[in-house]
């Protein structure tokens, strides 16, 4: 079974897709899309690196102070430097030939989907997901006996995949280099030798669930101890 309502469009370099399985009329889903949409695009205006105007751009000229910047980058930047400590630099901000600049991209796509996605609620919606380039944020199952099904992508063969995962309510993230290409660094600034070829975390949050998947694929062995820790959360690396 499919959801009664479905849309996808490019946002932050990537594809989100939105479900909804609510008995709603035509018109009111394509609201709540265009809702979506321009929230995911309001918030990669403020945290764009590629944007000159960007208010991450902004402070890594010196032109805005951090405690100036909005709600959102202090949120995000806060949630950062938890994560830094917690895993001893494994994840970072930071780029190691440019530090005393930030780049959060890291960690703000799962965040921003999980931020958007309380539009759903502000409809009322009960049966929704929403996927952001292989991450998702899910509530009530495809209906209330069903959960929603989620594939992940062997990244061997995007072809085929190597489990689905069915959720009610909670996060699927994947982190790898299969659909985006080489984009993680560790600490030093070089590319990431993971003895992992992606890193799937579930969980009640998809802001964490993703950045632990993207913390995990670049600590290696030692992060699926690490993720023991939270106990909310489970992983599935493909190596």
């Amino acid at each position: 079974m499919q959801a009664r309502h479905r849309s996808s469009f490019s946002v932050m370099g990537t594809t989100a897709s939105v479900h909804v399985n609510d008995n709603i009329m035509d018109e009111t889903f394509d609201d709540v899309v265009q809702e979506i949409r321009t929230e995911l695009e309001r918030l990669e205006q403020i945290f764009s690196v590629y944007r000159a105007d960007s208010e991450i751009s902004r402070i890594n000229r010196q032109e805005l102070h951090v405690l100036d910047a909005s709600r959102e980058v202090i949120d995000v930047l806060d949630a950062c430097t938890w994560l830094e400590q917690a895993s001893q630099g494994s994840f970072t901000i930071r780029p190691s030939d440019r530090p005393l600049q930030i780049n959060p991209t890291g960690f703000v796509k799962g965040w921003s989907a999980e931020y958007a996605s309380r539009l759903f609620i502000e409809r009322g919606l009960q049966h929704w997901y929403l996927g952001i380039g292989g991450d998702y944020v899910l509530h009530g199952g495809l209906d209330n006996d069903i959960p929603w099904n989620i594939g992940i992508t062997d990244p061997r063969d995007p072809e085929m995949l190597v489990a689905e995962i069915s959720v009610d309510t909670g996060a699927i993230a994947t982190s790898g280099t299969a659909e985006r290409g080489q984009h993680l660094w560790d600490a030093q600034g070089n590319e990431v030798q993971s003895p992992f070829r992606s890193v799937t975390v579930t969980g009640p949050s998809l802001t964490w669930a993703d950045a632990f998947a993207t913390t995990v694929f670049v600590m290696g062995e030692s992060g699926l101890k690490w993720m023991t820790q939270f106990d909310s959360y489970e992983v599935l690396p493909v190596r």
